[in-house]
């Protein structure tokens, strides 16, 4: 039997993951109205929003990345009726880890 590269413990349900192909960045939606980055080793990267007047007001659902477009590159969708682009810095993420 194998065991796990990376575990990531969360305190709030996940939904639908999504991982980054190219940079290798995963995207955790959670029911908290968050959606947390973490890289391929389970290290917490970033929150988003991070601030609780942006983002979405009820559980995020799913999450998608788009490699091609620089000014949009992630996309979650919620419960709120809301479809949201973020602008990742992945770079600067991968800097600050």
């Amino acid at each position: 039997m194998r065991s796990p590269i990376a575990t990531i413990r969360t305190d709030s349900a996940v939904n639908r993951i999504s991982v980054s192909a190219n940079q290798r960045i995963i995207a955790l939606p959670h029911d908290n109205r968050q959606v947390r980055l973490f890289d391929m080793t389970g290290v917490r990267l970033a929150r988003l929003p991070r601030s609780n007047r942006q983002g979405h007001r009820r559980m995020v659902c799913c999450s998608a990345w788009n490699e091609e477009n620089q000014a949009c590159n992630l996309f979650t969708c919620g419960f709120d009726r809301q479809a949201i682009g973020w602008n990742i810095n992945i770079p600067a993420l991968l800097q600050e880890k």
